[in-house]
């Protein structure tokens, strides 16, 4: 018997093989222990995406359900539909268009090096965890105007909230309180960006 399991370790292992059985034996697949519709076939998925009059993000992109807040407060326009979704999603592309890639390209260039650098002056690396999972969120960081020093506490608060232990299908209590603090610490980061700039003037 079919059975797509999220919060599965083994699924996570190799998703693949799975993939396939959900594609040929049940594009609409719908798992009545967690409660959750899945589709699988591109086309549909893609259909899916546009069709908002049938198919909501309002409770967000997670399968867990949290008490403590509605989707939207936590999750951003990831929990929001049109119209408020394309109003929020268009104050994020500004920093994505072309010209704006494109002039981060050098600053990249370099944190990709530093990376670089540090793990040849060790002889040693975890592609992974040294490289390919820092880059990214050291570039968002960037865009975001965080500090160098708080990087690897914020990616700690990130890899906490987003871990999970084998079968748990809730947030856990150390990751909710990841969740407050980045809250925390980037409610604090916009409070000074706006005192600065109300100094300035």
């Amino acid at each position: 018997m079919l059975e797509f399991n999220p919060f599965a370790w083994d699924l996570h292992e190799d998703p693949y093989p799975t993939y396939r059985r959900l594609r040929d034996e049940a594009p609409l697949y719908h798992n009545d222990r967690l409660g959750f519709w899945a589709l699988s076939r591109y086309d549909d998925v893609l259909a899916g995406f546009k069709d908002s009059e049938h198919l909501s993000n309002a409770d967000g992109v997670s399968l867990e359900r949290s008490s403590h807040a509605h989707p939207s407060e936590t999750a951003s326009f990831l929990a929001m539909d049109p119209p408020r979704h394309d109003r929020m999603r268009g104050l994020v592309v500004r920093g994505f268009t072309p010209k704006r890639v494109a002039d981060l390209a050098p600053r990249v260039r370099t944190i990709a090096t530093a990376h670089i650098d540090g793990f040849v002056a060790r002889g040693r690396c975890d592609f992974i965890q040294d490289f390919a999972a820092r880059l990214p969120m050291d570039v968002i960081s960037e865009l975001l105007g965080v500090a160098v020093e708080d990087r690897d506490r914020l990616r700690h608060w990130a890899d906490t909230l987003l871990h999970r232990e084998d079968g748990v299908t809730q947030v856990p209590p150390a990751g909710l309180q990841a969740a407050a603090s980045i809250a925390t610490y980037f409610r604090d980061l916009v409070g000074i960006a706006r005192w600065s700039r109300s100094s300035s003037s």
